[in-house]
């Protein structure tokens, strides 16, 4: 294993733990609105020091300069999860675990448990669209200040109106399975929102490459 993949898996599992503090915050809040503003420094940790977010490498695969490989996508899923688990069993030894009501993850989970696979898959495809949205401003706008603001939007609105980001999904169950109980289901919602996100991504990736190349 060279030193490029060893650094990317390490890229990969912090990305992990990154959007688990911001769900984590997300979850104590109990607020929707100051929870999602919250979770975007998930986002903003991902953008100012490691890269390898799986819905990252979606957003900008379509663009040479990002230097990303179709193996990245399986190297930042792996490494994201491995990053979820670790701060979900972390976390659940602290206070701040405690924090964490049951009840409010047992909702945030059921909620995915209970929808149809076609509803995750949509509002999946959705959330991809947005976050590919929030990792393109630094390309649409040159004022970084006006970049990072729209971020913020970007990443509030997904997690209030289509919250199906694959990398929450793996904290919330990840925390739910350590402290709750695993279940068989969340296999086909992970695989599910992780396609919704790929197609929502890349798909918003292209669409941008094709109008910034007219």
């Amino acid at each position: 294993m060279n030193m490029e993949m060893i650094n990317k898996i390490i890229s990969a599992v912090m990305c992990g733990i990154y959007i688990s503090i911001g769900a984590t915050a997300y979850i104590i809040l109990g607020n929707n609105v100051a929870g999602a503003l919250f979770f975007a420094a998930g986002i903003l940790l991902v953008s100012a020091y490691y890269n390898m977010l799986l819905t990252r490498v979606f957003a900008l695969y379509a663009f040479k300069d990002s230097g990303y490989k179709p193996s990245d996508v399986l190297i930042a899923f792996c490494g994201n999860f491995i990053g979820c688990i670790a701060y979900a069993a972390v976390i659940s030894v602290t206070r701040v675990g405690n924090a964490v009501q049951k009840e409010t993850i047992e909702r945030i989970v059921d909620l995915r448990l209970n929808d149809s696979y076609l509803s995750i898959f949509i509002l999946a495809v959705l959330c991809g669209f947005l976050v590919a949205s929030a990792c393109l401003t630094s390309k649409v706008f040159e004022n970084r200040g006006v970049a990072l603001a729209l971020t913020v939007v970007f990443i509030a609105t997904f997690v209030i109106c289509v919250p199906e980001h694959i990398v929450a999904d793996m904290f919330y169950f990840a925390y739910y399975s350590i402290n709750i109980g695993l279940k068989v289901e969340f296999i086909p919602i992970i695989i599910i929102v992780t396609l919704g996100n790929l197609t929502g991504g890349m798909g918003m990736s292209y669409l941008e490459r094709y109008r910034a190349a007219k």
